[in-house]
Formats: C-alpha cells, sequence, structure tokens
C-alpha cells in the first residue's frame, strides 16, 4: 500500500510540475515539458521511470521521494547545485531523517555547490576522490530512501541537470536492488573522509 501510495504522488507531482511553466529562453523549445509514463510491470511498483530531464522534470520526483522519507537518506553524488533538493535535505534532517552524504571532493568546493550549505546545515557530508589515486572521483549518483527505494542515473542533482544536459534517473523499489545500494553506500561510505 505504501509502494502505491508513493507512486502516485510520484506520479502526481510529475504531472503537476511539467505542466507549469514553459522552457521558452536559451534556443530551448517552447512547449511543456511532456509527463513520462511509468514503465513498471503491472501490479508492480518495483520500477518508477525512466525520467529525461529533455522532457521530464527529474527534480520533481526526488523532491517527492524526499519529503516522503521519514527515517534515514543515504546520498552518493558527483555534484548538487540545486537549491530546492539541498532545502529538502535540510528540511527531512530537521523532522529526524538520518542524512549521510558522500560527495566528489573535487566537486564539493566549486562555486555553485551546495555542500557547504549542508555541512553548515548539520548534515554529515563526506568527502571521496574514488578509488584509485589522484586521477579518481566519486561519480556515482544515487540515492537510497527508508531502506526500501534508490534513485539512480546520470542525473547529478544540479541546476545543469535539470534544465540544460541530456539525463536521466529511475526508481528502483525491488528489495534485492535496494540492499545492494544500500551495501555500496556503506561501503564508499566507510572510506570516505
Amino acid at each position: 500500500m505504501r509502494g502505491a501510495l508513493f507512486s502516485l504522488a510520484l506520479l502526481a507531482s510529475v504531472a503537476v510540475v511539467t505542466t507549469v511553466g514553459y522552457w521558452g529562453k536559451h534556443g530551448r523549445p517552447s512547449s511543456p515539458r511532456e509527463a513520462a509514463a511509468p514503465t513498471a510491470p503491472p501490479a508492480s511498483n518495483a520500477v518508477e521511470g525512466p525520467y529525461f530531464s529533455d522532457r521530464d522534470r527529474i527534480a520533481a520526483p526526488i523532491l517527492t521521494a524526499l519529503e516522503q522519507t521519514t527515517r534515514s537518506l543515504d546520498i552518493a553524488m558527483y555534484s548538487m547545485t540545486d537549491r530546492r533538493i539541498e532545502a529538502a535535505i535540510v528540511a527531512a534532517a530537521r523532522r529526524g531523517v538520518r542524512v549521510r552524504m558522500v560527495a566528489d571532493a573535487g566537486q564539493a568546493y566549486e562555486q555553485h555547490s551546495e555542500i557547504p550549505y549542508l555541512r553548515l546545515a548539520g548534515i554529515e557530508v563526506r568527502l571521496s576522490g574514488g578509488y584509485r589515486g589522484q586521477h579518481s572521483i566519486m561519480h556515482d549518483k544515487f540515492a537510497v530512501f527508508d531502506d526500501r527505494l534508490v534513485e539512480t542515473g546520470s542525473f547529478n542533482w544540479t541546476i545543469s541537470g535539470e534544465d540544460y544536459n541530456y539525463e536521466n534517473a529511475i526508481f528502483l523499489a525491488d528489495p534485492t536492488v535496494v540492499a545492494r545500494y544500500e551495501h555500496e553506500f556503506n561501503r564508499i561510505w566507510s572510506r570516505a573522509e
């Protein structure tokens, strides 16, 4: 039941956001973005999406998932510049959600990064440079919500990812898949500083 409610809320948020506003400037089309139909098999909530940045508002279902998180949120994100997502993460922590984040060490203090603000707000953020030394990066882009849902894909939680780049995101609720992502997050977390 809870998964079905998430699916309905997720789809409703995408439908509302995609009908608001037009691209218009910067040479982009002046028509509204399309809402992506879910690709989950009938009677299953194992998959939501995929969502594509040139026609879907990828941040909308991420914001919905952040708002519905009640216990834990683990994020591995190469780059984050979206202030709406930063505010939703801080709001989750303020309502008692345990939030941990691993970010790329090289991107964490770039000009528009939200990582310094998350740290100032008391969010546990560790930095990683990847696993092969100086020329390595922490390039993951995934989040685990309440040990029951994963968001992953090429989409960094950035304004560029939302408004300019070809990006994708998908939500997975299969318990085996979620457990593997949580295990990977804990492994990266234990090696980050």
